[in-house]
């Protein structure tokens, strides 16, 4: 009760876009993300307003990538902005004119959303853990490191149970991992996010679903680990493996080859301890 996702994730042939959380609370409202783009956060603003008459008090932003962060400038102010350790050089590093420019082009809809945008990287940045108490509500933000972007964050609400997990997993789709992303760091904050035992999960793209969605995930790099490290036994160089990564069971899942390579990389580099 109280707890929205707003996502669009039913468009064939298209990854699903990031996800935005809506946390109501006695006191006021908590967002997790702002929406893919300006004209989702309009959307979300618009929704939030029939939910409630409650200011939006906080917007915690999971990650420091474009399109979670850049309809910050939509809700704050008021809202106060909050990430974890690096957000703030994070959000300003990826910001790209360009990006904007090449999405306003797209129609008049997309140029009106941009109207008064600035970047807004988060008022406030925390390290390793941080609660937010609302209300009825406690809100525990979780540091995750190295698993996706510059700075990462989960948030656990212990007493409902739901569990907003970042970028640590998609539903059925290949994370695209950056060369200074680990594989054993994603593993070790999947392990951390199923302690917690939640009863939802949300990931950052895709529908809400269980912790079955952490399970898969971390079967699927024990999987890769496995797969790749016989083919480096077998003499096989890395471009090879891209070529035949040997992973038939996973021919259904989105993101596209480039993504995987990613993901074989980063299993290359762990097992050869690059």
């Amino acid at each position: 009760e109280g707890i929205y996702v707003y996502g669009i994730d039913d468009h064939a042939g298209r990854d699903p876009t990031s996800n935005c959380g809506i946390i109501i609370t006695q006191e006021g409202v908590v967002l997790i993300d702002s929406g893919p783009n300006p004209p989702d956060s309009l959307i979300i603003l618009k929704a939030v307003k029939q939910l409630t008459s409650l200011p939006i008090r906080f917007l915690i932003n999971t990650e420091t990538h474009n399109d979670h962060a850049t309809g910050n400038f939509v809700f704050s102010p008021p809202a106060i902005v909050i990430g974890s350790t690096g957000a703030t050089a994070g959000i300003k590093n990826y910001y790209d004119p360009k990006r904007n420019e090449k999405l306003m082009a797209e129609s008049s809809e997309m140029r009106e959303a941009f109207r008064g945008f600035r970047v807004v990287p988060p008022h406030v940045e925390f390290n390793d853990r941080m609660i937010l108490h609302m209300g009825e509500r406690t809100l525990e933000l979780i540091q995750l490191k190295n698993i996706h972007s510059d700075a990462d964050t989960a948030i656990w609400l212990p007493k409902e149970g739901v569990l907003f997990s970042a970028a640590t997993a998609a539903v059925k789709r290949f994370g695209f991992l950056r060369r200074f992303v680990t594989i054993e760091n994603i593993k070790s904050d999947i392990k951390k996010l199923k302690a917690l035992n939640p009863d939802i999960v949300v990931p950052a793209h895709g529908r809400p679903t269980t912790v079955q969605l952490l399970d898969e995930t971390d079967k699927f790099y024990d999987v890769l680990l496995e797969r790749v490290g016989k083919q480096i036994a077998q003499g096989k160089s890395l471009e090879e493996i891209k070529k035949d990564p040997g992973l038939p069971e996973y021919k259904s899942w989105s993101g596209g080859k480039e993504r995987l390579d990613t993901n074989i990389e980063a299993a290359y580099r762990a097992l050869k301890n690059q």
